[in-house]
């Protein structure tokens, strides 16, 4: 049993709309792309997605090294980038150094570690990419250059989060940049997707109750571990997905949400947390109820999950 964590020491769990935006990064490097955009609301699994890459290596051809850089204000000035750049591969950042000495230093900052990995790709993740100044992406251009001059293989995967203002109204992060930008980065441009229906929401507790650790080395899952005796049965909890699917739906559809929905990955994670450690775990438990579910799915915040609108409804509690 092999699992990855997140940096909370969370075990991640491979979902179906992770094995696709792998599938779609591995195809983009394949046509010789320098990079991908993919995009989904806030807590669609974007961030696991990038750990999950800086993790674990067996899912992809070719031998990498992976850095994950999360975007803050850095403005579109050509220094500032730079200095960003190297800060993010760990590389000490000297002040007023001309530009085109940082750029020697990243060429041979990535060519060292990507030798010391005997790697053939360096694949540079930008979490929140929607914050960098359209501008900026010109520089990711210019490092790419100087890389493949040097025989070197960039690969930038942009995380980019839709309606990442307030507005209620904006578009998926519309964003006009070069055609050389778009042309080597950005023809690719794809979903990362959630829970979208009964067969994802089977694979994932599938893989939550039969594949994935319960912490580093435990040999186990946290399903398996509140409960053994359980596990002897014919019980599982991935049965209860055409359950678990409809009472979420009705009460998504209730909650003023649209019957054609998909579920953020957070939420599905917390509706299996719930389940299995104020549920399956229960002396004399046997098999999930209506009223068990729904109690799950409450935790989870499912029915008040918008990711479109910013806007905070104070109660008068």
């Amino acid at each position: 049993m092999s699992t990855i964590f997140n940096s909370r020491g969370q075990a991640i769990v491979p979902s179906a709309g992770m094995e696709d935006a792998l599938t779609r990064i591995a195809s983009a490097y394949e046509s010789e792309y320098s990079g991908i955009g993919l995009h989904s609301q806030t807590r669609f699994g974007k961030t696991t997605l990038a750990e999950y890459i800086c993790s674990y290596h067996d899912w992809f051809s070719v031998k990498y090294v992976a850095r994950r850089a999360v975007v803050r204000d850095i403005g579109s000035g050509e220094n500032a980038f730079l200095d960003w750049f190297l800060s993010k591969l760990g590389v000490h950042v000297v002040a007023r150094q001309h530009p085109e000495l940082k750029f020697d230093r990243i060429v041979s900052t990535v060519s060292m570690q990507l030798q010391m990995a005997g790697a053939g790709c360096y694949m540079f993740i930008v979490d929140d990419a929607n914050l960098l100044d359209p501008r900026a992406f010109q520089h990711f251009v210019s490092i790419d250059e100087r890389l493949s001059d040097n025989g070197v293989r960039l690969f930038v995967v942009f995380l980019f989060q839709d309606y990442h203002t307030s507005g209620k109204e904006e578009k998926i992060n519309t964003l006009v940049t070069a055609p050389q930008v778009k042309s080597r980065f950005l023809t690719r441009y794809h979903r990362v997707h959630g829970i979208r229906g009964v067969e994802d929401a089977a694979l994932f507790l599938e893989r939550f109750e039969d594949e994935v650790e319960m912490a580093p080395g435990a040999g186990i899952s946290l399903p398996r571990h509140v409960a053994p005796a359980l596990y002897e049965t014919k019980f599982r909890m991935r049965y209860a997905s055409e359950m678990l699917w409809e009472q979420g739906s009705r009460i998504r559809v209730a909650a003023g949400h649209s019957p054609k929905d998909e579920w953020p990955m957070k939420s599905f994670w917390l509706i299996a947390f719930h389940l299995t450690t104020r549920t399956i775990c229960q002396v004399g438990f046997s098999d999930f109820n209506v009223e068990q579910v729904v109690q799950a799915i409450r935790f989870s915040d499912l029915a008040v999950f918008d990711g479109i609108s910013g806007a905070v409804e104070f109660s008068r509690e």
